[in-house]
């Protein structure tokens, strides 16, 4: 009865999801590994075996709804479910759905909008980001790493071969679960996704190897490390260890069908406001993260979604870090106030429209940005998707590009 139910309440659900906020994290103990480098390492043959690889891609493309190229690490019994089979229809319905309506014209707008961005890949910022890697590569899909931070836990790929149907169905449940808004509203909840915190399947590592597969790339590794109170040495750590110290991160290393070059994205869960949140101590008295972010590549810097934090004084400190380092900047209104830019530095490029925030703010009116799309609407472009909090209507969206001079 309970398989019953669980069947028919799956092949019912509107699968949804997208991105979210950030702050700080737990105290450090000693590190025990080896001291690695804080850059990327390279991976070649001799760092991950093809046998690895493929097991752990064939776990992303399961919990993606999609048919794993071997029963490795998927065996054939839980390839057969009859849940499956619901759970897959139901994953390709959602992403079809968003491909059509969103995804798509994404790509397409960008191939002109961001035709510098394309031409020169980066890395890529993306602070408040949840596990929202979807719409980031729909943007900039070729970036030679993204850097996300968020409050939203790590997780773990799950090892499936270890499973029986009942732990297979409640993980696959869980999965379903972390993508319940991104289908509907192109954007997590945090205190949903802070809230559903009863196993690891639907932290940010299951979720955004889920959403590569479903984009087109192939999971080749996953990482976890720490970050030494030097802000420059990495160290590898357990999975299990994460919670021990203040700057854990996550590296999920992937690559584009077809193509050699090696893609990553590192990950840390940690609180971005200058005071502290949650239990978690500021953002301004982690100095050890922020010499690590201060030293990253310059990048384009994404935002979305984003409770408009930076709107506050008391998240200076990351955006000015988002100031520095970036040659560009695509948000909407909910990213960096537009009283922070120096007109002087930055040149400015508004599209769709500008219209009250929603319900759920309050003081985060900028008035300058009513006056430039009133004055300017004539020169302004319509966004051809909806992204954002205004979900429910694409002419209620707007996006802004700051390129620096």
């Amino acid at each position: 009865m309970k398989l019953t139910a669980r069947i028919i309440s799956l092949s019912a659900a509107v699968l949804l999801l997208a991105s979210c906020n950030s702050h700080p994290a737990a105290k450090a103990e000693p590190a025990t590994a080896a001291p690695l480098p804080a850059a990327p390492p390279v991976i070649t043959d001799t760092t991950i075996s093809k046998a690895e690889h493929n097991k752990l891609n064939d776990i992303a493309l399961y919990l993606a709804g999609m048919k794993p190229d071997s029963s490795v690490a998927i065996p054939q019994k839980l390839q057969n479910l009859a849940y499956y089979k619901l759970y897959s229809d139901s994953m390709n319905r959602g992403f079809n759905h968003i491909e059509e309506i969103r995804l798509s014209k994404m790509r397409d707008w960008a191939k002109t909008e961001l035709a510098d961005e394309l031409a020169n890949p980066k890395t890529v910022f993306y602070p408040f980001s949840g596990p929202d890697i979807l719409h980031c590569v729909q943007f900039f899909p070729d970036a030679d790493q993204y850097i996300m931070i968020a409050l939203e836990k790590y997780g773990s790929l799950p090892v499936m071969e270890q499973m029986d149907s009942t732990k297979t169905i409640a993980t696959l449940n869980s999965v379903q679960k972390s993508l319940e808004d991104i289908f509907g509203k192109s954007y997590f909840i945090t205190h949903k996704m802070l809230r559903d915190v009863s196993n690891r399947w639907n932290g940010v590592t299951p979720v955004a190897c889920v959403f590569l597969v479903r984009a087109g790339y192939t999971v080749l590794d996953v990482k976890y490390k720490h970050l030494l109170d030097d802000g420059k040495t990495m160290v590898e750590i357990p999975t299990d260890s994460m919670s021990k110290y203040t700057n854990a991160c996550v590296e999920i290393y992937f690559q584009k069908k077809g193509a050699s070059k090696i893609q990553k994205i590192v990950y840390f869960k940690t609180n971005l406001c200058d005071d502290p949140y949650g239990g978690m101590s500021s953002f301004k008295s982690n100095t050890a993260l922020q010499t690590w972010l201060n030293a990253m590549p310059e990048c384009y810097t994404y935002v979305k979604s984003a409770s408009y934090l930076m709107n506050y004084g008391t998240f200076e400190t990351i955006r000015n870090i988002c100031l520095k380092k970036s040659k560009s900047i695509l948000q909407d209104d909910t990213g960096i106030a537009l009283r922070y830019l120096d007109k002087t530095k930055w040149s400015t490029k508004f599209y769709g429209n500008y219209v009250k925030p929603v319900s759920d703010f309050s003081g985060v009116d900028q008035q300058e940005l009513y006056e430039i799309y009133k004055k300017d609407s004539a020169n302004i472009k319509p966004l051809p998707f909806s992204l954002g909090y205004h979900w429910a209507n694409k002419n209620t969206q707007n996006l802004m590009k700051f390129t620096k001079k």
